[in-house]
């Protein structure tokens, strides 16, 4: 499982923008989510992936 860290609570996010060249995601995976600034944790499925222009991909979770 691929963990990506964001600042704020993972819990209400509903996409996050990642770098073309940062790890392969797909559809349907399930990546954890971790708060930079607290100890909170949450797992979520990607629903789809965008062209998040100049080279980054928008992971858009259910």
């Amino acid at each position: 499982m691929k963990t990506l860290t964001i600042p704020g609570d993972p819990h209400s996010i509903t996409a996050i923008v990642v770098p073309k060249k940062s790890e392969e995601f797909h559809d349907h995976e399930i990546v954890r989510i971790n708060s930079s600034n607290s100890d909170k944790t949450v797992e979520k499925k990607i629903f789809r992936i965008v062209d998040g222009g100049e080279d980054k991909w928008e992971l858009q979770f259910e």
